[in-house]
């Protein structure tokens, strides 16, 4: 569909309300635009019109790059682009137009598509997202793939790109022509399937794949083009609002679409697998083998299609070469049938040596039958050893953790579960399956041992230790063997475990977010198919943001929240409202309050830390007494205090802090052996603090701050000086030293602002201080102390509402 111009005779204050309104809409996903559109009754009606008709006219995804076009008008074309000599206009539409290039510097001559941006239709924000745009595309290195050469911006400042220029024809028409025979046919389609597989590689989904999309060049290379590169998105500090509801976008081609597309949900992998079906269905006339492959790609339910395109592939490759296709599910008669007419002349040859063969059988028969006996007798005894191991690891280990008091029953299972697995495991030809478990094992002992946020002993330093050797036995498993769900989703644990140690207890900020990312691309083929592979995804994301917000960019932390919540509300009702996945969004919501509070969006925070005690409340409801629930209420509760106190509604305030706390006490007292519930009680015990002595009741505040510090204390010792145990008592020493001031207590408030200083100082020097803490702490620590400690002097200083 070629563009139209956005911008042309109508009410100027309503076309750049338009396009401004356009700009957030193109950093939706396609799917979500119009539902977008629908769900906001402050759009007036002309507005709606105009954004629809743009929408659909514009479809930014299907602009060309790289392909031969029809001229659109004879706009004058510009002489030169960088080092290119323009020769003529490939296409154009509202946002841009792409040229013809030839480049002539004297080191080498070639012809180029140059897409530029419209002066004028991007502000500059946009443009600068646009730039940092093609570094990106600059990984989307494949031989059927349009390639990215260069960019840069012109004289007047407007941002191109330079990429492959094409010579050929739209797939739709090289099939018209019919001179392909059905070998070149199907080696160019696995030549497609092999640009979607490493698009998808590289977290790209196409969202639009079409015989329009696929350029076939006068050698018969397959070109896959129009990833939705051309979709300027908004800045980082202009976020969209997310839709309330879903619709099909538009951002798509009828016929080729997945129904899930058509339904409003956001475009997958397996959106791509179903796009694929139909190409395949177009491409080559379809025997029984070839139309069961085509109905498994295009198969309405997600569920039911091809894994990845690779799985596709490998199934046309079967095909192709007479060997069993998967999807046939035909049975031994079948594969024996497909072996048979594969190798005639060996099948009659060998219906003789079958007949020698017999008597020699007969006789092996019965020396194996012993050995027979004797291993079976061995796989029962490991079956059984599994089976008691897997028990005690999973099965009796998920009750134990809903009952409170059960920390170190949890450790017992843990360890003696992983003395069973671990023999298993040692032997060379153990299973996958088993080498898998023993690291989900590891990962659940260092939970429980010293895992961060969740009821457990407190010894970080041996949680750190367990991760890695669950990262150990996964890398026994090989290469080729990791593509199944069960062993993607171990790999992704663990790494979104050891995301969360390195993040709260290692102060590694950057790795912290490179494993998030990482497990998020491990996920992202499976994210939408069961509640457990959802949960961890939208964990995945959630760490990667609270990553940023511990470096201090809460913009950036904002944005990735949200991106968590958009996926959490895309998935169906039966996954969204699933208690591991409703775990998962609460704690999520709970982090973007935090975000959008930084950034003086205290409305906003209010509503989505509400949002996050409604979630927690409602899981107590359902399982009263669940330590893990309790602690996520007590959490949520306690941030929700903070936003009120910031915001001078000190009685609220007073009341969500005073549960929490009553909470954390709660959960100590059941579970002596719980640290984690230790560090709740001091977190929230902080707050509570500084909220008793707004009211001007220091001595209680005093008290409640010893208790807090004291607690701080033991967590440090515990945690052999970890970082993130360090970090806490920092923060909260410094806080202490606010309510010693605000109460008159100048001496002991200078003698804590010294104590937290020095903390500060330990972890710069150990090189694992956050930016945040060196801006609060090593910068503003020193200037509180000169300015206030020699004199002392009244106000509130260094008591700040967080």
């Amino acid at each position: 569909m070629r563009w139209q111009t956005p911008l042309t005779g109508s009410d100027p204050k309503l076309e750049r309300r338009v396009l401004d309104l356009f700009q957030v809409l193109l950093d939706l996903p396609a799917e979500e635009r119009v539902a977008w559109v629908e769900a906001h009754s402050d759009i007036d009606s002309p507005l709606r019109t105009r954004l629809i008709a743009m929408l659909a006219g514009d479809k930014i995804a299907n602009m060309r790059t790289g392909g031969v076009g029809d001229l659109i008008d004879d706009e004058r074309l510009p002489e030169r682009i960088g080092a290119y000599r323009i020769t003529g206009l490939i296409g154009q539409g509202g946002m841009g137009a792409v040229y013809r290039g030839e480049r002539m510097a004297g080191d080498f001559d070639h012809v180029a598509a140059i897409k530029l941006i419209r002066p004028g239709a991007l502000s500059d924000a946009l443009v600068e997202r646009f730039q940092r745009e093609r570094q990106t595309l600059a990984s989307l290195s494949h031989p059927n793939i349009a390639r990215l050469f260069d960019g840069g911006a012109t004289d007047k400042g407007d941002p191109y790109i330079v990429m492959e220029y094409i010579d050929g024809e739209p797939l739709g028409t090289w099939i018209a022509e019919g001179s392909a025979s059905r070998a070149e046919r199907t080696a160019l389609f696995l030549d497609i399937c092999s640009a979607v597989g490493f698009a998808h590689q590289n977290l790209i989904v196409h969202r639009d794949i079409t015989p329009s999309n696929i350029l076939v060049a006068k050698d018969g290379t397959a070109k896959l083009i129009d990833f939705g590169i051309a979709r300027p998105p908004v800045a980082d500090n202009e976020a969209p609002p997310s839709p309330k509801k879903s619709l099909a976008g538009l951002s798509l081609t009828p016929g080729y679409a997945a129904p899930e597309r058509l339904a409003g949900e956001a475009a997958t992998t397996l959106s791509d697998v179903y796009s694929l079906g139909i190409l395949l269905d177009r491409l080559l006339e379809s025997d029984d083998d070839l139309r069961a492959i085509i109905t498994q790609a295009s198969a309405t339910d997600p569920a039911d299609r091809y894994p990845s395109v690779d799985a596709l592939a490998d199934d046309v490759k079967a095909w192709r070469d007479g060997e069993v296709v998967t999807a046939r599910k035909g049975g031994k008669r079948y594969a024996v049938g497909k072996f048979v007419a594969r190798h005639r002349i060996g099948v009659a040859a060998s219906g003789l040596a079958v007949l020698l063969l017999i008597g020699a059988l007969v006789a092996t028969l019965v020396a194996n039958q012993r050995a027979e006996m004797a291993r079976a007798s061995a796989e029962k005894r490991f079956a059984q050893t599994r089976s008691i191991a897997k028990t005690m690891l999973f099965d009796v280990y998920n009750e134990v953790s809903k009952t409170p008091g059960g920390t170190k029953a949890r450790e017992l299972l843990a360890r003696t579960g992983l003395t069973y697995l671990d023999t298993l495991a040692t032997d060379k030809s153990a299973p996958i399956d088993v080498r898998t478990e023993v690291a989900m094992g590891y990962v659940r002992l260092s939970q429980v041992v010293g895992g961060g946020q969740a009821s457990q002993l407190g010894k970080l330093a041996d949680g750190n230790v367990l991760v890695a050797k669950a990262e150990n036995m996964l890398a026994t498993i090989p290469v080729d063997q990791r593509g199944s769900k069960p062993v993607a989703r171990a790999f992704a644990e663990v790494l979104i475990q050891q995301s969360g140690n390195d993040l709260y207890n290692n102060n590694e900020i950057k790795r912290a977010r490179a494993e998030a990312i990482e497990a998020q691309r491990i996920l992202l083929p499976f994210a939408r198919q069961d509640e457990d592979s959802a949960r961890l995804y939208a964990t995945a994301v959630q760490a990667e943001g609270d990553s940023h917000a511990w470096d201090d960019n809460f913009v950036k932390a904002r944005s990735i929240h949200q991106r968590a919540e958009a996926f959490i509300v895309s998935l169906p009702p039966k996954l969204r409202d699933s208690s591991g996945v409703t775990k998962a969004r609460s704690a999520n919501m709970r982090l973007l309050a935090e975000s959008m509070h930084q950034m003086k969006d205290d409305v906003g925070a209010i509503n989505a830390v509400d949002r996050a005690v409604a979630l927690n409340e409602a899981l107590l409801k359902a399982v009263p007494d669940d330590p893990s629930i309790l602690r996520k209420v007590a959490a949520s509760l306690w941030y929700r205090a903070v936003l009120l106190r910031e915001s001078k509604r000190d009685v609220a305030a007073a009341a969500s802090i005073n549960r929490a706390v009553a909470l954390a006490r709660t959960m100590q007292a059941r579970d002596p052996d719980d640290k984690g519930a230790l560090n709740l009680f001091a977190l929230t015990a902080e707050v509570q603090a500084q909220v008793l002595a707004d009211a001007g009741r220091f001595t209680e505040s005093y008290a409640v701050s010893d208790d807090v510090i004291a607690a701080h204390r033991r967590l440090v010792e515990l945690a052999g000086d970890a970082p993130g145990a360090l970090r806490s008592m920092a923060t909260a020493t410094d806080t202490r030293g606010g309510n010693f001031y605000n109460g008159g207590a100048y001496a002991r408030a200078c003698e804590a602002w010294g104590d937290a200083l020095a903390i500060y100082k330990k972890l710069e020097k150990r090189g694992v201080l956050s930016e945040f803490d060196r801006k609060n702490g090593l910068v503003q620590l020193p200037a509180r102390i000169a300015a206030t400690c020699n004199p002392p002097r009244k106000g509130l200083v260094g008591q700040r509402r967080l």
